[in-house]
């Protein structure tokens, strides 16, 4: 009989499991699980895992006398922002749309005059004031006034923060809106601006008709805005021009992925990334996206790479457009120039015991999947960690790129919030603080709490963290983020299980669902609408007592005995 510890060193945590190995038969005396210290297979993280052997033998008032480990790698996980090409327009130009601070309603187009100061603005023409930075409200009051009196004044757009203020003391139903790129405005021929009521989507310069007809365009200008209108569909508010200077446009080194074929080709990054979902692990050879606005993309080789086009994912769930200008992809990648390292030598040198190095780590997932009571030996496991998503049969296994932590970092680029945020954010349903005491849920639920939110959290979705309320996004409706998180899920873990089940060409009768990802039941819910309808799915009981996160710790004790 001896104590062994069964060592799984993971992309964002560490468990480690000690039993008694006897007779071939493995008595668990307990299991502990730390976040990894660093990178996967660092010497850092094996100093954690020695720890945590370390904790669990004084815990149990044992020795450990051999261990068992298996190859480690990593995967880059990353948040990319791509610059989106800026639609043909013509002369029209875009020049502020969803202001989150905007005065007064309606809409008003007229000719841009600068207004900064006492004086009188000749002529007798509708006109659109524009305040350039720095002129305070107070100093262009008298002029705006008198303007107003004079029935000229149809909307005002300012460069600072003072929107409200101003629209306040004009005392009638103007659109003013600020945050407002001066220059630009008053490099037009014409303005329209348009100002609607909180929650109400724009109704005249989201139309097509009428800008033609406000702006006088021709009939070959009626794509131009088409592509305009479009682009405000979702928006409160926006300032629209026609003529002036047309924006420069952004200039950056394409991002782009080579094909693993015999011509390899090469495809746009976010096409790609749409390919992925209906093909096999290994499709990509390489990879770049740029490093910077004057630097080219830097090729990266890869055995496998996934990612989320977020732009794409928002689209299709109907959600509100966000900013234009920008797109935002979440990738993960299993880089060819960081292979598989043996943590043995090393934690050996640590334990002063015996390491073990068992095949891999999915063969070690599979054999502690198996343990779980109603599990067959036919089963499939699907391993689902931070970095990959391990798939093993009774032949074959194979290790797909994206988990946990891309879908971490996808909550992150959607949310705007942190990873350390993002990570408790994505794991299941939140919460809108709709008053200090009261707490909307997202099925309809209403939740009274004695402890008051401050005031910087009021309006905010906010899930329960480690030290109670955790805000996270002001910009979404409640069913909006679920819409979100839900299909987020889908994109990331059940298309990746799909293309992993795709790779192996299996179809199992029972899929045992594994790893420190599922205990989201959500993401339990996404893979098993990947599978086929008469595939049971469960999640995973190791030993019959030791729940879904100790598969691998686990099969590398019973691969000792």
């Amino acid at each position: 009989m001896s104590i062994a510890a069964g060592i799984d060193i993971g992309n964002s945590t560490t468990e480690v499991v000690i039993a008694r190995l006897a007779s071939g038969r493995v008595s668990v005396l307990g299991a502990a699980a730390a976040r990894t210290r660093q990178t996967k297979g660092s010497p850092e993280s094996l100093d954690g895992a020695e720890s945590l052997v370390r904790r669990l033998e004084r815990q149990h008032g044992v020795t450990v006398a051999l261990a068992s480990a298996a190859p480690l790698r990593s995967v880059e996980t990353s948040a990319v922002v791509l610059p989106e090409p800026e639609p043909a327009t013509g002369r029209l130009r875009l020049v502020a749309a969803g202001s989150q601070t905007v005065g007064g309603e309606g809409t008003g187009a007229g000719r841009p005059v600068r207004v900064a100061g006492p004086g009188r603005v000749t002529g007798s023409d509708p006109v659109v004031a524009v305040v350039p930075s720095g002129v305070g409200y107070r100093s262009i009051l008298e002029p705006l006034l008198a303007l107003a009196r004079a029935g000229r004044l149809v909307a005002v757009v300012a460069a600072d923060d003072e929107a409200v203020l101003i629209a306040n003391r004009l005392g009638a139903r103007l659109p003013v809106v600020d945050d407002v790129c001066a220059d630009q405005v008053l490099a037009a021929d014409r303005v329209s601006v348009e100002v609607r009521p909180a929650g109400s989507p724009l109704r005249l310069l989201s139309d097509p008709l009428h800008l033609v007809a406000e702006f006088g365009l021709t009939d070959a200008e009626r794509p131009d805005a088409a592509r305009l209108a479009a682009r405000l569909r979702d928006a409160a508010n926006a300032v629209v021009c026609v003529g002036g200077v047309a924006a420069e446009p952004l200039e950056d080194a394409p991002a782009w992925v080579e094909m693993r074929d015999p011509a390899g080709t090469c495809r746009p990054l976010a096409e790609h990334l749409a390919l992925l979902r209906d093909e096999r692990i290994g499709t990509a050879r390489a990879y770049g996206v740029p490093a910077g606005s004057t630097e080219g993309s830097t090729r990266r080789e890869v055995d496998d790479l996934f990612g989320v086009d977020l732009a794409a994912l928002a689209e299709a769930v109907v959600a509100r457009a966000g900013a234009p200008g920008a797109r935002a992809l979440a990738l993960a990648a299993l880089h060819a120039d960081a292979p598989y390292v043996d943590p043995a030598p090393e934690l050996s040198r640590r334990l002063g015991v015996p390491v073990h190095t068992a095949p891999s780590e999915a063969w070690a997932a599979r054999q502690g999947a198996l343990s779980t009571p109603g599990a067959d030996p036919a089963s499939l496991m699907v391993d689902v960690g931070a970095g990959t998503i391990d798939v093993a049969g009774r032949a074959r296994d194979v290790v797909a790129a994206g988990a946990g932590e891309l879908l971490t970092a996808c909550v992150a680029a959607l949310s705007g919030s942190t990873m350390a945020v993002a990570e408790w954010a994505k794991r299941g349903p939140a919460v809108r603080l709709e008053s200090p005491h009261l707490l909307l849920g997202e099925d309809a639920s209403r939740v009274f709490q004695g402890t008051p939110v401050g005031p910087e959290s009021l309006g905010a979705l906010a899930v329960w963290g480690p030290a109670g309320l955790l805000p996270f996004d002001r910009d979404r409706a409640l069913g909006e983020w679920r819409a979100l998180r839900l299909r987020l899920k889908a994109d990331v873990l059940g298309v990746n299980v799909a293309r992993a089940l795709r790779t192996l060409d299996e179809r199992p009768p029972t899929v045992v669902l594994v790893g420190g990802a599922m205990g989201d039941d959500e993401g339990v819910a996404s893979v098993s609408r990947a599978l086929p309808s008469d595939v049971a799915v469960g999640r995973g009981n190791i030993a019959g007592s030791l729940g879904h996160r100790y598969a691998v710790a686990y099969g590398l004790l019973r691969s000792l005995g």
